[in-house]
């Protein structure tokens, strides 16, 4: 279908204009005006103290587009008018397109915490409907992450239930894929959910209803998102639900589970019936690596300042160490806080920094971590084990109440009690054991059981040589906190302290360049060390290939410009200019990246939509 007049056009929560750049990428290839923006929105209630122009997001989508139809305050002000909304706010529309804000469901939370719909921000799913519901533009598209398909934490699948059936309830029929944009060619692994809707008059709602018959075809061929993302079926049918058994409100229903959401990765639904598949994606085309956008020195654009992004030799192991696997003991520390202040006994003389400060340096003084080298076929690694981890144990042997995850305190005689006891000790060094080999076995990635068993067998030394470093002397030392002082041996401090094991899987150090980029999230920007910032070897980025290094100790470590971050995203040169323009900050600009999303597969399901 091909439109004689352009497509009139929303775009709610509209960030720096990732759906806008899609269209006017969209309008310039055609060489016709398909898509006109008649109503644009953002707001960060972050930056609720300011005037809505005069926030960030807002200026650079000003700069770029223009005042015209754009509304820079809270939607709630619109989408909770009493009576019908007047026209001259938002204008007859044929499509509504928007990124609602997804803190509810991102992956940067816990998932027992997440709380879905009813959180802040994804409630404003409500003022989408709202809009449907007045203006009834014939198409919508939506994203977001992923984990809307999952949310809420114990009811998975209820709020995207929720949403189909709203749509369902205002006459639209619903398509929806999971896409990693990195799949489809384009430089970032960026894992979303788009969200298509059309009325059922619409040609596309006709094509539907047609094809109604051959749900795996429509998944994978005929419907739109299928034409646009090309993808293969695992499993030859979908499966099959009723929208109308499934809740129409957010309380809670037990037809969810708390394990895994009925809704796959794609889908359809018509008239309350849902269709679902799980797909793999199919890429067509040359892939784009993150080597590919790199700014390289004498290029147009090279920042005047990119010295700041590199990083000092010295840092590296800071950086290497934060996105590296992790099995270690980590302690509480408002624990040791509240022990030294009950210490004090009410004294004077000291900040709360201070208190915290020397919170902080109290097991390091006092030994309270024994690191020990593990060795395996040539690889080693250091495996740390904390004191508060033997205490309870020896707790647990001797019958007291202990527990992990609080100070469990110990006496001398209690240690000498269990190791002189030849049954407790050896389930003291079994205990010991596990922990290191976990530990071990967790840093070298051993995967295979044979290897692991084998590993565990050569660690019997390593095992007394641990207990008898932590528990074996009682080593002391005087602290100053402010103007107060004290002295405190390991057995007090160990007993009114915790330690717990920390998992945390490792990451590419540096990123590699023959790959599309991680996802951007928003705290990209600054030099603080992150896992979950980029970087590269500059000096293979200059080459333009793998220089014979190791390019975490012995290349020139940087970390990407915001250049770099937005054409990951796949922003235009005139976003970059506007950026630049407005002197905004590259951690704003990173963290615009980090809220936005990949222009071009909007731009291929947006052509798909409308050719």
């Amino acid at each position: 279908m091909r439109h004689t007049s352009p497509l009139k056009v929303a775009e709610l929560f509209a960030g720096v204009g990732g759906f806008r750049e899609a269209m006017v990428s969209l309008n310039v290839q055609s060489g016709a005006e398909i898509f006109r923006m008649v109503f644009s929105n953002q707001w960060e209630p972050s930056e609720s103290s300011k005037n809505g122009e005069d926030q960030f997001a807002n200026r650079v989508y000003i700069a770029k587009f223009g005042h015209a139809g754009h509304y820079a305050d809270d939607i709630h002000k619109v989408s909770d008018i009493q009576g019908p909304i007047p026209k001259s706010v938002v204008p007859d529309i044929d499509l509504l397109v928007g990124g609602f804000p997804c803190q509810d469901y991102s992956v940067a939370k816990p998932k027992n915490v997440s709380k879905g719909l009813r959180g802040p921000k994804g409630v404003l799913w409500w003022s989408i409907e709202r809009l449907l519901e007045e203006r009834a533009p014939d198409y919508v598209l939506l994203e977001n992450v992923d984990r809307l398909i999952n949310s809420p934490a114990n009811n998975r699948g209820r709020d995207f239930a929720v949403i189909l059936k709203g749509f369902q309830e205002l006459g639209y029929a619903v398509e929806w894929r999971v896409v990693n944009a990195g799949e489809y060619g384009f430089p970032q692994k960026r894992r979303r959910i788009f969200i298509l809707a059309y009325k059922l008059k619409t040609p596309q709602g006709k094509s539907l209803k047609a094809l109604v018959d051959q749900p795996a075809a429509i998944l994978t061929s005929n419907g739109v998102l299928a034409r646009s993302l090309p993808c293969v079926a695992e499993e030859l049918i979908p499966e099959v639900y009723d929208l109308n058994q499934y809740a129409t409100d957010v309380e809670v229903k037990d037809r969810y589970a708390e394990d895994a959401s009925p809704f796959l990765s794609a889908g359809f639904m018509l008239n309350g019936d849902v269709h679902t598949l799980q797909v793999d994606s199919v890429m067509k085309g040359k892939p784009t690596f993150l080597r590919h956008l790199l700014v390289k020195p004498g290029q147009a654009f090279y920042p005047s300042t990119a010295a700041k992004f590199s990083i000092p030799s010295e840092d590296s192991e800071f950086w290497a160490y934060a996105k590296g696997r992790k099995n270690e003991p980590r302690r509480k520390q408002v624990a040791l806080v509240g022990f030294l202040k009950s210490q004090l006994k009410g004294e004077g003389g000291f900040t709360k920094v201070e208190l915290a400060d020397a919170a902080k340096k109290l097991p390091g003084l006092l030994s309270m971590d024994y690191e020990m080298p593990v060795a395996f076929e040539g690889r080693e690694v250091k495996v740390r084990l904390a004191r508060e981890e033997l205490n309870f144990k020896v707790a647990s042997l001797l019958g007291n109440r202990a527990n992990p995850l609080r100070p469990n305190l110990i006496s001398r005689s209690d240690v000498k009690f269990v190791l002189d006891d030849e049954v407790m000790c050896r389930e003291l060094e079994a205990h010991v054991a596990g922990i290191i080999a976990d530990r071990a076995i967790s840093l070298l990635a051993l995967k295979d059981k044979a290897e692991q068993a084998k590993l565990r067998k050569g660690l019997g030394a390593k095992v007394r040589q641990a207990i008898t470093a932590l528990v074996g002397k009682n080593p002391s030392v005087r602290i100053a906190i402010g103007e107060a002082e004290l002295t405190l041996d390991r057995d007090t401090v160990s007993g009114a302290s915790f330690a717990y094991g920390y998992k945390e899987g490792g990451m590419a150090f540096p990123d590699p360049l023959d790959a599309p980029g991680r996802t951007i999230i928003t705290s990209e920007g600054g030099a603080s060390v992150s896992r979950f910032k980029h970087v590269i070897c500059d000096d293979c980025a200059k080459a333009g290939k793998k220089l014979s290094h190791d390019c975490g100790k012995d290349g020139q470590l940087r970390r990407l410009f915001p250049r770099e971050l937005e054409a990951m995203n796949g922003f235009s040169e005139a976003h970059s200019q506007a950026c630049e323009q407005l002197k905004i900050s590259d951690g704003r600009r990173a963290f615009f990246m980090g809220n936005a999303l990949v222009v071009g597969v909007v731009e291929r399901i947006l052509k798909a939509l409308v050719s």
